[in-house]
């Protein structure tokens, strides 16, 4: 075997799944729906977000619905053709999970996609759904976890900024719990997962720095269900 043979088992797979990963997270539903809903850019209306929340509020709640669940559908896309790339291309990682790697690899990619699309000037949302839905296919207790703590925080602070940030922050820990004590995976791979976690979670929390510096002056917006194309707040996507 040439060396570019084994170069290229060990990580042309992954290499693969990121690209595909980053070009699938760039398209952005919130844009796509608000084109079709109200033929401009959603990133001009609301918030200038290009989220779900920024379209529940500036259009109403089927695009908003169908922006979530474009969000969902292309980062569990992502992570599932990352691991299709891995276990049928012949990548051998020095890991017993090899798969996990490619999987948080293209779900991360697939965030980066939708934080700073390539398709849209690298202006995108906040990888909030993005998340939801990569964790959905890696651990859905995980998800569903961060899910269950995303509402209850927004139901009573009414902060969707807060929710998001904090159930990250769930999603990583739980990620080190689930894998570690509930499914007795080896210390290299629960660490491994965590790590991942976590830095998806810091990559959402810095698309809301913004949100963070208005809810320490106390300025933060609270969530309305109703249209709203005048008032400007950063909400996540």
């Amino acid at each position: 075997m040439s060396l570019w043979d084994v170069v290229s088992a060990e990580w042309l797979p992954l290499l693969l799944g990121a690209i595909a990963a980053y070009l699938l997270g760039s398209f952005s539903p919130a844009i796509i729906v608000g084109k079709l809903f109200a033929k401009g850019d959603i990133r001009n209306m609301g918030s200038g977000n290009a989220g779900a929340t920024n379209v529940l509020r500036s259009l109403g709640a089927l695009p908003a619905i169908l922006t979530t669940l474009g969000d969902l559908a292309k980062s569990i896309g992502a992570v599932l053709l990352g691991q299709w790339l891995v276990n049928n291309l012949g990548a051998h990682l020095n890991s017993t999970r090899g798969d996990l790697i490619a999987m948080y690899l293209a779900g991360a990619l697939c965030i980066v996609g939708h934080l700073y699309p390539v398709y849209y000037g690298f202006r995108g949302g906040k990888g909030v759904m993005a998340t939801l839905g990569m964790m959905l296919v890696l651990d859905w207790r995980v998800a569903l976890t961060a899910l269950a703590f995303f509402i209850l925080v927004v139901v009573l602070t009414q902060y969707v900024s807060l929710g998001s940030m904090l159930a990250g922050v769930v999603m990583t820990i739980t990620t080190f719990l689930y894998r570690y004590y509930a499914d007795k995976s080896s210390l290299s791979v629960a660490i491994g997962c965590t790590f991942g976690a976590a830095v998806i979670t810091v990559m959402v929390i810095i698309k809301h720095r913004q949100n963070i510096v208005r809810l320490i002056h106390g300025t933060e917006n609270k969530l309305s269900l109703g249209k709203d194309k005048k008032k400007k707040e950063e909400t996540h996507g």
